[in-house]
């Protein structure tokens, strides 16, 4: 049994870290559910699939992807 607790729920709005975008959160995976070819190509700063993973909304583009954890943070202009 995972005792992993995820830090975002649905329909929260994030920002990635990385490639600073905001989101909502849509989906969330305790563990990541990709398979290991979609890792290896497109997860590129290699986050831990053992932590929870987001399935996202990118706001202004339309089109959901797939993110660890490590890389969001709660949206800074929703805590306006």
């Amino acid at each position: 049994m995972s005792t992993t607790k995820a830090k975002f729920c649905i329909g929260q709005l994030i920002h990635h870290k990385l490639f600073d975008y905001r989101g909502i959160i849509l989906g969330v995976d305790l563990e990541f559910q990709q398979t290991d070819e979609w890792y290896e190509q497109m997860a590129r700063s290699k986050p831990p699939k053992d932590k929870p993973w987001y399935h996202v909304l990118v706001h202004q583009r339309g089109s959901q992807t797939y993110v660890a954890e490590q890389n969001l943070e709660s949206d800074p202009a929703s805590h306006n």
